[in-house]
């Protein structure tokens, strides 16, 4: 699994389908008090008044959760390489009283003009991004002197517990595999890549787990990732039964997860 293969990153985000079901799962067991766009937010620490754009997206979650918490005069540019993402943005985010414009655009070649944004915000997006060096030049270029970049991905262990078992159950290849890839933007490379064009002023984790308590969206889930859709019923079927008994047993399946940002600013 490739998660920068342009092919696999159309396939994917050609509408919202499957990423919503891998937000449900989230929505619907993440153990933490506080969710991710919430936590995502308070790192931004936007002013009043601020320029940010964001790169990929997707439908909007991060503002449709925080909408009443973006300070006045926030300009907003939201932008994603799918048409179908930033159409599906459009009508979740109506209606609230945001100030927004939104543009289909490829974060490797950015239509704004130079020091353009004071904030810049890439959330699970740049291991998406088959020339990660080209999109942080450009990330680079649009951001004013002084202002701000942040970016949001995984720690390699995040679904550590999920990787293993598909693992075991013969469905290796739909999630990421459970040892660390080296070429993958996670956590651990993150601030290596970024500190090439951008002066990092911080790093920090998320720790947080998923206790699944039904096993029909772990399943949604799965099929969500890769060519699962074309996985037949009774390949899944052991992950399943297995699931169901782990959770009648223990009363939920846990899995482990941790992401994190990374905190830039433009010299």
């Amino acid at each position: 699994m490739k998660l920068a293969d342009p092919a696999y990153v159309a396939e994917q985000y050609q509408d919202s389908a499957r990423f919503d079901a891998r937000v449900r799962i989230y929505e619907l067991y993440d153990a933490s008090p506080e969710p991710w766009m919430r936590w995502l937010f308070e790192r931004l620490a936007l002013s009043e008044g601020e320029r940010v754009l964001e790169l990929g997206c997707g439908t909007g979650n991060v503002w449709r959760e925080n909408a009443e918490r973006v300070p006045k005069g926030v300009a907003l540019t939201l932008t994603d390489l799918s048409p179908g993402m930033l159409g599906e943005a459009r009508a979740r985010l109506a209606g609230l009283p945001l100030s927004l414009e939104q543009r289909v655009a490829d974060a490797q070649a950015l239509p704004f003009a130079e020091a353009s944004f004071d904030v810049v915000i890439a959330n699970h997006m740049l291991y998406h991004v088959p020339d990660r060096v080209r999109a942080l030049g450009e990330v680079r270029r649009v951001l004013r002197r002084g202002g701000r970049f942040v970016a949001g991905t995984n720690h390699w262990t995040h679904l550590l517990e999920l990787r293993e078992l598909l693992t075991r159950f013969g469905l290796a290849g739909l999630l990421l595999a459970p040892l660390r890839d080296p070429s993958e933007f996670d956590l651990e490379t993150a601030a290596e890549e970024i500190s090439a064009v951008l002066e990092v002023v911080g790093v920090e984790r998320r720790r947080s787990a998923l206790e699944i308590r039904a096993v029909e969206p772990l399943i949604a889930y799965v099929r969500s990732m890769g060519d699962a859709a074309r996985v037949p019923d009774a390949a899944l079927g052991p992950l399943a039964r297995h699931v169901a008994r782990q959770i009648e047993l223990a009363g939920a399946l846990h899995v482990g997860t941790e992401a994190g940002v990374v905190q830039a600013r433009k010299p």
